[in-house]
C-alpha cells in the first residue's frame, strides 16, 4: 500500500516553483513512475522515473493555482515493477521563502582542539561559519596561538566567525547577540537522517518564528563541528529551492531575516541593583569588573563577590547606627518577607515601625521580624526598641507546626499538607522531634530544623536585606532619590585579582582575571633544553620585562628580557638551557612584569632517571584533616599541607569547595602559596562560626593547582557543633 504526503519542500526555479509530495510504499520495486491529480493540480506524467531522496520518492507538483495553507483533495498514482497503486490524500499547499540557518558553535569551556577543528573546517570549506559563544575561549586560544590572530580577525571581518556574548575588547567588535539559544545535537548515522532531523526541527521552529527564518544551532558546544553540517548545506541546495538550509551566523539570522534581536538579559542580582544606585548617589564607580566576573565565576566565588558588592553598596547608602534597621528590597515590586539582622551584642529588643510594635523574634544575637510592603527597589527603616519582654523561641507540644500558608505534621512517613500555595516537598526529618513557637513563626527540630514563617508564602530565602543603621525618610525608592554631585565614594567592589601573580593559563582553572588581562605570556617547551617565551598584547602596545626563574643547577642563555609588544600583537624569544645531571622534575618559571599585577607561566622539565625507573610524584597532599569543628562564636583552622619532589619552587593556588550552606562559614575561597623545592608548605583556611550560627555539618574538599598540575584532598567534614 502506498502513502502520499505533502511537504514544505519546493523545487524548480523561483518563478515556477513545484511543491514536493512524498510517496512511500514497502512494495515499490524497480523504476518508479507517479503522478498526482486534483483540482488545479498538475504533475508531469512523462517526467521519467522518480529517484528516492531523503524523504522517500519525491514528486514535484504544480500548486500555483492555490494559496499557501489551502487543503486540496488529491490522488496519487504510482507504477513500478510490482504493479500500479493509488491513494487519496489531502495536499496542504506549502509556504515557500523560508530559510533555515544552521549555526555551528563552540563554547567558552571547549578544549583548544575543538576550536581548532572549527577553524580548520572554515579554512577547508568556505561555506562553513561558526559562532564563538564567549570570549573566555577566544582570548585564551589566541594568547596560546598568537600566530592565528590575524587569521581569526580576517574570518571575523569576512563574516565567517562571530563572537556571541559579553562585550569584548579582544576582538574589537560589539557582539550582536548576548547568548545563543539551545539547538540540536544533530546525531545521525547518514546524511539523509541528518537532513530529516533538520527538516523536523524546521517544522517545529517555524510555528513561533517572527519572520520566514529559523535559527538552528547544531552540534555540541564543546566538541568539533557537527560532521553533517556542511554536507547538508551543499546537498540540500542541490535538491531543493525552499526552504533554504545554509551554514550561517547568528548575525545572518537576525540582520538578513529582519528578526528582532532579543535584548541582553539584565543583571538583576541584588549586587547589581544596589551598586548601580550607590554609584549614582555617591559618585563611586560601578564595580563593573566584579559584576562581570561574578557572571562567569565559580558559584562560590560569585557569591563572595556579590556579597562584597552588596555590603559595600548598602554601607554607602545607610548611615551607621545600631538603634534601627534599614530593610532594602532589590526587587522591582514591593515585597513583604522575613528579615534577619545580627546585633553586635546581646540585647532584649522588639522592632517598631512608625511607633507601632511588630512581632519580633530574638534568638541570641539575631533579630527576626516581618517587614511589610518594602517599596520596590527601595527601603523601609525600622526602630529597635529595648524592653523587658521575652521575644525568643518557646517550647511547644505535639508534632505539628503551622504558618499562615502551611501546616507540617510529623510522623515516621513524613507526610506533608499545604494550606495555601504549592504543596511542600517532604523534608528529610527524622525524630524525635520538638516544636517551638515564636511571634513570627514556628519550627520543628529533629535531625534537621524546618521553619515556617507567618505570612510568607514560600520556603525560599528572603530577598530582603537588613542592615543595622538608618536612612531618612523612613521609606522610599532608590530611583526617586535625586543624584547629588559629590566626590567619588569608596570603591563598591574589588577591582584587581585577590590572588597574584596570575597564572598565564588561567583558563585551566578559572575565568579571566578580575579586571581583565591586557597582556599575557606563554612558555612553550621546544625540547628538554630549549624554551620559547611568547609575550602577547590583548589591548594597547605594551612595554615590560620577562624574568626567568631557574632551579638550582640550571643556566640559561638569558634570564631577563625587555619586551615591546605592539597593540594586539606578540613577540617571541627562544632561550637555551643547560641542565644539571641530577634526575628529577625541574620547574622553570617565566614572569611578565609591567602590568598592574605580575603574570607567570611555568614549564615542568625532566632530567630522566639513569636507570629508567618512573620518577617520583611531583606534587601530593601530605596531610589534611578529616574533620574541622567550631562552636558558635569561635573559629577553627583548616590546614592542608602540600609536598613536592620537584627541584624548584612551585606556585600554588588552593580553593575550598563546599555546599552553599557553608559558604559564609569557611574561607577564603582561594589562597596562594609557594611550595619550596623538595619541601612542604601549609595552605590555611578558617572555619568561622558567628555567634548566631546554626549547628550542622557539611562535606568539603580542597582543590590545589600548581600550574597545570591538579590535586584534591580527601573529603573534609566541616562542623558547627551544637
Amino acid at each position: 500500500m502506498i502513502a502520499a504526503e505533502s511537504t514544505e519542500l519546493f523545487v524548480g526555479p523561483r518563478t515556477a516553483l513545484l511543491q514536493v509530495v512524498r510517496l512511500t510504499s514497502p512494495a515499490l520495486a524497480g523504476p518508479v513512475h507517479a503522478h498526482v491529480s486534483g483540482p488545479d493540480l498538475h504533475s508531469p506524467r512523462h517526467g521519467g522515473s522518480l529517484v528516492a531522496g531523503p524523504f522517500g520518492y519525491e514528486l514535484a507538483v504544480d500548486v500555483s493555482a492555490h494559496q499557501p495553507g489551502s487543503a486540496v483533495p488529491a490522488q496519487a498514482v504510482v507504477r513500478s515493477a510490482s504493479g500500479e497503486e493509488s491513494c487519496t490524500f489531502s495536499l496542504v499547499v506549502g509556504s515557500p521563502g523560508w530559510t533555515v540557518h544552521l549555526v555551528g558553535h563552540v563554547a567558552g569551556n571547549a578544549p583548544f582542539s575543538a576550536f581548532r577543528a572549527h577553524l580548520d573546517l572554515a579554512l577547508t570549506d568556505p561555506a562553513y561559519r561558526f559562532a564563538v559563544t564567549s570570549v573566555e575561549l577566544l582570548q585564551p586560544y589566541w594568547d596560546t596561538f598568537p600566530q592565528h590572530r590575524s587569521l581569526l580577525q580576517r574570518l571575523i571581518s569576512e563574516g565567517r566567525v562571530e563572537v556571541v556574548g559579553a562585550e569584548s575588547n579582544v576582538v574589537g567588535v560589539s557582539p550582536l547577540l548576548a547568548s545563543l539559544p539551545s539547538g540540536s545535537p544533530l546525531e545521525a548515522s547518514s546524511l539523509g537522517e541528518a537532513e530529516r532531523s533538520v527538516y523536523a526541527s524546521f517544522l517545529e521552529l517555524r510555528t513561533s518564528a517572527p519572520a520566514p527564518h529559523v535559527m538552528l544551532p547544531v552540534g555540541s558546544a564543546r566538541s568539533a563541528p557537527n560532521p553533517w553540517v556542511t554536507a547538508i548545506h551543499h546537498d540540500w541546495s542541490a535538491r531543493y529551492t525552499w526552504p533554504r538550509v545554509v551554514c550561517s551566523l547568528p548575525r545572518d539570522y537576525y540582520v538578513r531575516g529582519s528578526v528582532p534581536v532579543p535584548p541582553a538579559p539584565p543583571d538583576d542580582s541584588p549586587a547589581a541593583v544596589f551598586a548601580s544606585h550607590a554609584a549614582r548617589l555617591t559618585g563611586a564607580a560601578l564595580p563593573t569588573a566584579a559584576l562581570t566576573r561574578a557572571a562567569s565565576a565559580h558559584p562560590r566565588e560569585a557569591f563572595d563577590l556579590r556579597s562584597d558588592v552588596v555590603t559595600r553598596s548598602l554601607t554607602a547608602l545607610t548611615s551607621t547606627v545600631d538603634s534601627s534597621v534599614v530593610v532594602w528590597n532589590p526587587l522591582p515590586s514591593p515585597c513583604t518577607d522575613i528579615v534577619h539582622v545580627h546585633l553586635p551584642s546581646a540585647r532584649n529588643v522588639h522592632v517598631e515601625f512608625d511607633g507601632e510594635p511588630l512581632p519580633t523574634l530574638v534568638d541570641g544575637l539575631t533579630v527576626t521580624f516581618l517587614a511589610r510592603d518594602v517599596p520596590a527597589t527601595g527601603w523601609r527603616t525600622y526602630a529597635l526598641v529595648d524592653d523587658n519582654l521575652d521575644h525568643g523561641w518557646k517550647r511547644g507540644y505535639g508534632t505539628e507546626i503551622a504558618s499562615t500558608h502551611y501546616v507540617l505534621s510529623y510522623d515516621p512517613i513524613a507526610s506533608l499538607v499545604a494550606v495555601d500555595g504549592p504543596a511542600l516537598k517532604p523534608p528529610k526529618l527524622t525524630g524525635p522531634v520538638t516544636v517551638w513557637h515564636s511571634e513570627v513563626g514556628e519550627k520543628m527540630v529533629g535531625s534537621t530544623t524546618f521553619t515556617l514563617w507567618h505570612e510568607v508564602p514560600h520556603l525560599d530565602p528572603s530577598p530582603l536585606v537588613g542592615v543595622l543603621g538608618t536612612r531618612t525618610p523612613a521609606f522610599g525608592t532608590l530611583p526617586s532619590v535625586a543624584a547629588r554631585l559629590s566626590l567619588a565614594g569608596p570603591p563598591l567592589g574589588p577591582t584587581t585579582p585577590t590572588i597574584t601573580p596570575v597564572f598565564a593559563r588561567y583558563w585551566l582553572h578559572e575565568p579571566a582575571p578580575l579586571g581583565g588581562l591586557p597582556a599575557n605570556l606563554l612558555l612553550e617547551v621546544l625540547s628538554p633544553t630549549r624554551l620559547r617565551v611568547v609575550a602577547v598584547s590583548d589591548g594597547p602596545a605594551f612595554e615590560g620585562v620577562v624574568q626567568l626563574s631557574l632551579p638550582d643547577g640550571w643556566s640559561a642563555s638569558w634570564d631577563s628580557l625587555p619586551v615591546s609588544v605592539p597593540a594586539g600583537g606578540y613577540v617571541s624569544a627562544d632561550v637555551h638551557l643547560t641542565p644539571p645531571r641530577t634526575p628529577g622534575c625541574y620547574p622553570v618559571r617565566a614572569t611578565l612584569h609591567g602590568l598592574p599585577f605580575d603574570v607567570f607561566d611555568i614549564a615542568l622539565l625532566t632530567v630522566p632517571e639513569w636507570d629508567g625507573e618512573d620518577p617520583v610524584e611531583v606534587l601530593w597532599v601530605a596531610s589534611s584533616p578529616s574533620t574541622v569543628s567550631a562552636t558558635p562564636g569561635s573559629s577553627a583552622l583548616l590546614r592542608v599541607v602540600m609536598a613536592s619532589s620537584a627541584h624548584g619552587d612551585l606556585p600554588l593556588q588552593a580553593r575550598v569547595l563546599s555546599p552553599r550552606d557553608s559558604w559564609e562559614l569557611i574561607g577564603p575561597f582561594c589562597v596562594a602559596a609557594v611550595l619550596p623545592a623538595q619541601g612542604h608548605t601549609p595552605l590555611d583556611f578558617t572555619l568561622s562560626a558567628p555567634p548566631w550560627a546554626t549547628p550542622g555539618s557539611w562535606s568539603a574538599v580542597v582543590r590545589i593547582s600548581a600550574g597545570p598540575l591538579i590535586r584534591t584532598t580527601p573529603p573534609i567534614r566541616l562542623e558547627v557543633a551544637g
